[in-house]
């Protein structure tokens, strides 16, 4: 195994890893007495979502990404396979869903970032400390993007509005890959600015999904469960 590949490796999966531990923690043993979703589930979805991060960027390689068609076409693809695995009657509204939403959006994002990674120290001549700083960052977009993206629809699954959050997701994916265009056309000023421009918009988004929509579903969800108990 060459430098590149452990590299990459590390560059792909260890932001996936910490941010399942932040995202997750608040809502398992010994935060709370009882989880909120299964462990050996979430790792099982996390595995299913890096299998088709590996497909994904495999047929993104045969495109070139700075064209608007393919943008919009592996933004749309990339949120139907996970509303496809998440819509299984199995999630339907299940509280837990909203969490696996995001087990398989990490898994997704976390091979996307490896073979990002790897693909960028392959091509540049020479590694410098600004080549490293922008693969890190765009490996880690990948993990940002996918993981709130996957949770979205996740608790678009968990409300019983699955197609709704699909397109609030989707919309978010696409905005994203649409700012990647210039940078993938030419990674000069302009270039530059809308990758960065992209990366604060995942963050972001990761941010007020964490933040907002998860303890917001959490909450909806345990007051239904206790007016039905009144019932």
């Amino acid at each position: 195994m060459d430098n590149d590949m452990l590299i990459a490796g590390a560059i792909g999966f260890a932001p996936a890893m910490i941010l399942m531990f932040l995202t997750l923690r608040d809502y398992t043993y010994p935060k709370v007495e009882k989880p909120f979703f299964e462990d050996k589930k979430a790792f099982g979805l996390f595995a299913v979502g890096m299998v088709i991060g590996v497909a994904i960027y495999a047929a993104q390689s045969w495109f070139p990404l700075d064209l608007i068609y393919v943008a919009l076409a592996f933004a749309i693809v990339e949120e139907l396979v996970k509303l496809m695995i998440l819509n299984f009657p199995r999630f339907q509204r299940k509280l837990d869903t909203s969490f696996y939403g995001l087990a398989i959006g990490l898994g997704i994002g976390s091979t996307m970032a490896f073979g990002a990674a790897y693909v960028a120290l392959h091509v540049v001549e020479s590694v410098s400390a600004w080549t490293m700083l922008i693969v890190v960052l765009l490996a880690t977009f990948f993990v940002f993007l996918n993981a709130s993206t996957g949770a979205t629809i996740g608790i678009g699954v968990t409300r019983g509005a699955p197609w709704a959050f699909f397109a609030q997701a989707t919309l978010i994916h696409i905005t994203c890959y649409l700012l990647l265009i210039p940078f993938y056309m030419k990674p000069d000023a302009l270039g530059y600015a809308g990758f960065l421009v992209a990366f604060a918009a995942a963050v972001g988004y990761y941010i007020y999904v964490h933040s907002r929509m998860l303890p917001k579903v959490l909450e909806d969800g345990l007051s239904m469960l206790v007016s039905k108990s009144k019932v």
